[in-house]
């Protein structure tokens, strides 16, 4: 019979690192960690993953881990800026103490890619969910869903589609690239620090409306003078924002009816 505070012994090595970082006064073992943010505009989002609803039931440990954190990471990338920082709420109801230090792995590697601390968490007993509050600083000015202007042009940082893939891919058994990008999505912090001074919005999650979602791509606006700091293998237009409120999506100049409004985790 494992207890809580064996849980939490796989986690001291990776909090332990914290220690390094001068911007945390005080990390995990305290109520709460405290945090110098260096008179910059600290950035926060939250987000969580639930088994079954963002990943499938036989999934690995360590990928449940890694892919919760990524995703929530990425949302920083899509405000313009980069992580610092995060806490864990795991929720799970798993006995064995080797599924958690599976977890442990998965947070380390995660740690060791995208360059922040782990400050703190928690756990309780319950249907498994991980919830990451993540923490970052912005390259330039936040990228905001708002300021796209008639003329801006519309971009994607890369190609859609590698989710509902990869999952179908991992159901099936078969190895493909769709489905090491469904395992590690991955937070596109250099090309977010790149277009943050031009670009005139951003958002993460609309892509939901073009795909089947889990492309954790950066759907962008920028005006056309700026389009020449844009790499066309690097950055994909596929748009442009006019005065009309509807949305058109054309395939071979053919109009496609959209048959969803993007992820609701209620749906």
């Amino acid at each position: 019979m494992i207890s809580e505070t064996d849980i939490l012994k796989k986690f001291q090595h990776l909090v332990k690192r914290s220690d390094a970082d001068e911007s945390i006064i005080i990390g995990s073992g305290d109520d709460a960690a405290v945090i110098n943010t260096k008179d910059k505009c600290l950035v926060h989002s939250v987000d969580i993953s639930r088994i079954n609803s963002h990943f499938p039931r036989n999934f690995l440990s360590n990928d449940i881990a890694y892919r919760s954190i990524a995703i929530a990471l990425s949302d920083l990338a899509a405000m313009g800026a980069y992580p610092s920082f995060i806490t864990i709420g795991l929720t799970c109801d798993e006995k064995k103490i080797e599924w958690y230090d599976r977890f442990s792995k998965g947070v380390e590697e995660s740690m060791n890619e995208f360059n922040f601390s782990l400050v703190g968490g928690d756990i309780t007993y319950g249907e498994l969910s991980v919830c990451v509050n993540v923490f970052g600083y912005l390259f330039d000015k936040p990228l905001l869903r708002s300021g796209a202007k008639p003329g801006d042009k519309i971009f994607i940082t890369g190609q859609l589609g590698h989710g509902q893939k990869g999952l179908e891919d991992f159901k099936r058994k078969n190895d493909s690239i769709s489905l090491e990008k469904f395992k590690k999505p991955t937070p596109q912090f250099k090309k977010s620090k790149h277009i943050a001074s031009f670009a005139s919005s951003c958002v993460l999650r609309g892509i939901d409306d073009l795909s089947h979602g889990d492309d954790f791509e950066l759907c962008f606006t920028t005006s056309e003078k700026n389009i020449k700091q844009l790499n066309k293998d690097d950055y994909f237009c596929i748009g442009e924002i006019t005065s009309d409120k509807e949305i058109t999506l054309l395939n071979a100049n053919n109009e496609v009816k959209l048959e969803k409004d993007g992820w609701d985790s209620f749906k």
